[in-house]
């Protein structure tokens, strides 16, 4: 990930070598990753994480 400052989620499903290096290291990466993002993007970020811990949470408690 050479030039963090055009970062977009597009981008990423594009090369998923760039996925691949976030997550090896997560913690750099993927917060220089987010942080690079526009607000919008943010957004569909926080929406999906969201509606991953919903499911999850339905699916352990219907275990």
């Amino acid at each position: 990930m050479e030039n963090n400052n055009n970062m977009s989620l597009s981008n990423m499903l594009k090369n998923p070598g760039d996925l691949l290096e976030i997550a090896r290291n997560p913690g750099k990466f993927g917060l220089d990753t987010f942080k690079s993002l526009s607000n919008q993007q943010k957004q569909y970020v926080a929406f999906a994480a969201a509606a991953g811990l919903l499911i999850y949470g339905y699916m352990v408690n219907r275990h």
